[in-house]
């Protein structure tokens, strides 16, 4: 492809991206569930209560969407979707005819309203057939409500601490990422919409487990279909990073490190680790051109730039990952990203190795980039919900 081609096909790709954030809300998956299901199939329905009130949250219900048909053909299982509202005028016996509720609240929602939420949805069917599940769509791996999680069977999140026992510390702010701005840059979250967090019941914490993280979101599912591939010829960026954000911004001093981090490489390879902010299809012309690129934490550890690095064929870079558990995981040290200390210290001595050996440079974006396109396609995610289902109770074979 040319170079004016391969500039056009991202400008279309960047247009479609727009275009997908400025969608609404989820709708209802059930038609398309209904109409892949095989003849003789007996179906029972997932009720998902949701408040869709925040678009990447929201996301965390796109692959049930996606595959609905699939799901609904291999587990009998058919999504419906309705608001708190909606779901607390339901009678009892009307919640109790599905085989699973499950709950998603924006993360603003006062505690006493999520409580007295998760009592009319999820508290009218414990200890029943039906299973009560919570949905957390937030960025980080907190646990806000812990009057919520005490109403539900299965608390399923993102990202999970890969020691669960960590959700019974308490914490500066609404997570380990607040907390540690707050303790080594002197941040306060004192007057904070969420100024604590953590101080989870063991015995709680234990119903947390990971579902599937934000490598499924439409946003990277679409770029997987529509991003040319990458072309190793293109690579004249040795080390990229856009991630800059305002001082006032309390993720400043995780990403402002990264920056600073890079520029003192400048002498030694090409980096490109611009401040300002610009349209989409130049972002991704520019990854597509890295070899290498920096990733640092925001308001939770992943991010869709994750996986559009994969996708433009980078070598991921960010801070170490081990404190966590995910899926799919990109996160396995030198065989789909190089991890690095969280404040950037060692960044040279990590990168050095992957930019003086292209071939160990390719195979580890490529690994990379074959995972994650066979988490994108339906067998993986079923396997997954089917996993996540039968830990509920939802499925038993």
């Amino acid at each position: 492809m040319t170079g004016t081609g391969r500039t056009d096909r991202l400008k279309r790709v960047a247009r479609k991206v727009g275009r997908r954030l400025r969608a609404g809300p989820l709708g209802d998956a059930a038609a398309r569930a209904r109409a892949g299901l095989a003849r003789g199939v007996e179906t029972r329905t997932l009720l998902l209560v949701s408040d869709r009130s925040v678009y990447t949250s929201e996301q965390q219900f796109a692959p049930v969407q996606r595959f609905a048909g699939r799901i609904a053909g291999r587990y009998g299982l058919v999504a419906t979707f309705c608001t708190p509202d909606e779901a607390r005028a339901m009678s009892m016996d009307a919640l109790r005819r599905h085989a699973a509720v499950g709950l998603k609240l924006d993360f603003r929602t006062p505690a006493e309203e999520a409580s007295a939420i998760a009592r009319e949805t999820l508290g009218r069917v414990r200890g029943t057939a039906t299973k009560a599940l919570v949905f957390d769509g937030d960025d980080d791996l907190s646990v806000l409500w812990p009057e919520v999680l005490g109403q539900c069977d299965l608390y399923i999140k993102k990202h999970a601490y890969a020691d669960l026992s960590d959700y019974t510390q308490e914490r500066a702010g609404k997570s380990n990422l607040t907390d540690y701005v707050a303790t080594g840059f002197g941040t306060s979250f004192a007057d904070n919409i969420i100024p604590r967090s953590g101080g989870i019941d063991a015995a709680e914490a234990a119903k947390v487990v990971v579902g599937w993280n934000i490598a499924l979101d439409d946003k990277i599912y679409d770029l997987s279909r529509d991003l040319p591939p990458p072309a190793a010829a293109a690579k004249d960026i040795d080390l990229s990073c856009r991630a800059s954000v305002a001082p006032d911004v309390w993720t400043y001093p995780m990403r402002n490190a990264a920056v600073e981090a890079l520029r003192g490489l400048e002498g030694r390879w090409h980096v490109h680790a611009p401040v300002d902010r610009v349209p989409q299809d130049e972002y991704y012309r520019e990854m597509m051109r890295s070899r290498m690129s920096v990733s640092p934490y925001g308001f939770g550890e992943l991010c869709w730039r994750d996986f559009e690095c994969i996708l433009c064929g980078a070598v991921l870079v960010k801070p170490d990952m081990r404190h966590l558990r995910t899926a799919p995981d990109l996160f396995v040290p030198g065989e789909t990203y190089v991890p690095v200390a969280w404040d950037f210290s060692d960044l040279e001595a990590a990168c050095a190795p992957y930019l003086e050996d292209e071939a160990r440079r390719a195979r580890m974006a490529e690994r990379a980039r074959t995972v994650l396109l066979e988490a994108l396609g339906p067998d993986w995610f079923l396997d997954r919900f089917g996993e996540v289902m039968r830990r509920a109770g939802v499925l038993t074979t």
